[in-house]
C-alpha cells in the first residue's frame, strides 16, 4: 500500500498546466499593442474563452472526461463576445464545432483532438487578428529525479501549448527539446506489480512523440502530436482510479 501510494504521488507529478493568455501584445512582435493598464471589453470576454478552453484541456489530463465534456459543453453555448473583428469569426465558429465535438465525444482520444484543436484555434485567431499575446516562459524544475522528470514533462507541455495558442514556431520547438530528454527506466519508478508496467509504457509513449513533434510543421500535424500527448498523461493519471493533474477550481 506505500508503495502504491508514493507511485500515485510520483504520477500526480506530471501537472499540465497552461499559463492564463494576456491579450496584452508583444511591443517587439510589431502587432497590435494596447495602452498599458487597460484591457478592453473583448480582451476579457476572450480571456474567459480560454479559460474554459483551459478547463477542458486541464481536465484532459487529469482523466476527467465527464468534466472535459461539461467545460467543453459550456464554451459552445457561450456566445461570442461583441466587437470582435470580422476577421476572428472564422475561427470562434471552429471553436464553437471543436467544443461541441469535444461535448459529445465517448472516447478519450477524440476529447483529446478536439481539445488540441481548440488550442489551435486560439492560435489561428490570434494570427489573423495581427496579435501575439505575451505569456511568461515556463520554469524549469528545481528537482531531479523522478520528480523532476515529470515536472520536465509539464514544462514541455507548457512551451508546446504556447506554440500552439501564440502561435510560434519557436515556443514548439523549445517544447519538444524540453520533452527530449532519457526515458525514465522501469527501475526509476516505484515498485508496483500492476502499475510499473503500465505507467513505464506510457513513458515510453511519450518520448517516442518527439521525433513527430519536431517534424510537425503547421497547426494541423501539431494537433494530432499534442492530443496524442494528452491522451498519454490521462492515461498515466487514470491507471491509479483517481483523477490527477492540473485542477483550477
Amino acid at each position: 500500500m506505500r508503495q502504491a501510494a508514493v507511485l500515485a504521488s510520483s504520477c500526480a507529478a506530471i501537472v499540465l498546466t497552461v499559463f492564463a493568455v494576456s491579450h496584452a501584445p508583444v511591443a517587439s512582435s510589431g502587432r497590435r499593442q494596447e495602452p498599458a493598464g487597460t484591457k478592453s471589453a473583448t480582451a476579457s470576454h476572450m480571456d474567459h474563452h480560454f479559460e474554459l478552453v483551459t478547463a477542458v484541456h486541464d481536465a484532459v489530463i487529469r482523466g476527467d472526461l465527464p468534466g472535459a465534456r461539461n467545460h467543453a459543453r459550456a464554451l459552445a453555448n457561450r456566445p461570442d463576445p461583441a466587437g470582435m473583428p470580422a476577421s476572428a469569426e472564422p475561427y470562434l465558429v471552429g471553436l464553437r464545432r471543436a467544443a461541441g465535438r469535444a461535448a459529445n465525444a465517448d472516447r478519450p482520444d477524440d476529447v483529446a483532438a478536439a481539445s488540441a484543436a481548440m488550442l489551435a484555434a486560439c492560435g489561428d485567431c490570434h494570427r489573423a487578428a495581427g496579435t501575439m499575446p505575451a505569456m511568461p516562459p515556463p520554469a524549469a524544475p528545481g528537482v531531479g529525479g523522478l520528480v523532476g522528470h515529470m515536472l520536465e514533462h509539464k514544462r514541455a507541455a507548457d512551451l508546446m501549448v504556447q506554440g500552439l495558442t501564440v502561435p510560434s514556431a519557436s515556443l514548439w520547438q523549445e517544447g519538444v527539446q524540453a520533452l527530449d530528454r532519457a526515458p525514465l527506466r522501469r527501475g526509476d519508478l516505484p515498485y508496483d506489480r500492476k502499475l510499473t508496467r503500465a505507467i513505464a509504457a506510457e513513458e515510453k509513449r511519450v518520448h517516442e512523440l518527439v521525433a513527430r513533434a519536431r517534424e510537425a510543421a503547421d497547426q494541423r500535424s501539431r494537433i494530432y502530436v499534442y492530443s496524442e500527448l494528452m491522451q498519454s498523461c490521462g492515461a498515466c493519471h487514470a491507471l491509479h482510479g483517481g483523477v490527477w493533474g492540473p485542477d483550477r477550481q
